[in-house]
């Protein structure tokens, strides 16, 4: 009876250990996907310093966990949120997929950097993406923006390719994309995109012939709102 109890009673601190360790793994992991999604709201708000230390800390969180593809796709969230800014991270996540031999990350990094990459093998939205640079047709971008999968950046960042792809032979459609960017963009305080918005839409206004002289006041305003921030 009593080699009975002592057989019980190791099992049962077995699966209370068990637990614990997969409930910190699980915490770390939620924590780390939290300081990702930090990262991405202080870049597209402008605060790049604070987005510069909560990506790092994001990537620390991982790396701490030996986990190589989050660390990969963690650059990579950054850089599809803000391309124009955040190329340089490309190295970054390349470097950190092929320590971890990351297949689908190392794969998505080569589709961002313009290498040879395989389609097939690549997640939602990227592959969409794919099919644009192929074709042209900002209707596979507006399948994104529209997709209630999406997260509201990628609808932002999808709305405004759109627009800035259409707004020379279609400025009054671009106006249109762009004012919807516009909606998500203000309503989350993204005032990096609200700067990239508003160029869009003073370049659609000059190219429609229209006064522009508010939307340069927009822009001004907009741009030293950033700066403030910096």
């Amino acid at each position: 009876m009593i080699n009975c109890l002592k057989l019980a009673a190791a099992v049962f601190l077995c699966v209370i250990i068990t637990a614990c360790s997969s409930k910190t793994e699980r915490d770390d992991m939620q924590l780390g996907m939290t300081l990702v999604e930090r990262a991405v709201d202080y870049q597209l708000q402008g605060r790049e310093k604070m987005a510069s230390y909560t990506y790092n800390r994001a990537v620390a969180k991982f790396r701490d966990m030996g986990n190589f593809c989050n660390m990969s796709r963690t650059a990579i969230v950054i850089v599809t949120a803000d391309p124009e800014e955040s190329l340089p991270l490309l190295e970054d996540a390349r470097a950190f997929a092929a320590l971890g031999k990351c297949k689908e990350e190392l794969n998505i990094v080569n589709f961002l950097s313009h290498n040879d990459y395989n389609k097939n093998e690549l997640p939602s939205p990227y592959n969409i993406m794919a099919d644009f640079y192929k074709t042209g047709d900002v209707a596979y971008l507006l399948k994104i923006a529209n997709s209630s999968s999406s997260s509201e950046r990628i609808k932002s960042y999808a709305f405004r390719h759109a627009a800035n792809h259409v707004v020379d032979n279609d400025p009054e459609y671009a106006i249109e994309l762009i004012d919807k960017a516009s909606v998500i963009d203000s309503k989350r305080t993204w005032t990096l995109n609200l700067v990239k918005d508003e160029k869009i839409r003073l370049n659609a206004l000059r190219n429609m012939g229209l006064p522009d002289d508010l939307s340069i006041q927009r822009l001004k305003i907009l741009e030293q709102a950033l700066n403030e921030k910096y």
